[in-house]
């Protein structure tokens, strides 16, 4: 009966910790992704942005001052922004992330 439970437990707790591990550890952008991302940002973007994203004609955008958007709600701004709307589905959330962890 002993046997039989660790048979059954063991594999839920490592399941389990397993989840959590792999949860925390953060998604990065691929190289190719980063560089798609920055080409992206310089075609699209870095004209009233600025290059360094502090501002312009548009607003800041660096990482910080990004913070309250989630993954999915940059995602949903950049493809209402105007000059974001001729990028593809892929390149929004590409530039998305990068310019939450860049």
């Amino acid at each position: 009966m002993r046997k039989k439970a660790l048979y059954i437990i063991v594999p839920v707790v490592i399941l389990i910790f397993g989840g959590l591990v792999t949860a925390c550890v953060p998604k990065t952008v691929s190289p190719i992704d980063l560089a798609d991302a920055t080409q992206i940002f310089s075609n699209d973007c870095a004209s009233c942005h600025e290059s360094d994203r502090t501002g312009g004609h548009g607003p800041n955008i660096t990482a910080p001052e990004l913070k309250d958007f989630t993954q999915t709600s940059l995602v949903a701004f950049l493809v209402d922004h105007k000059t974001a709307k001729n990028l593809t589905t892929e390149q929004h959330s590409i530039l998305a992330e990068w310019l939450k962890t860049n």
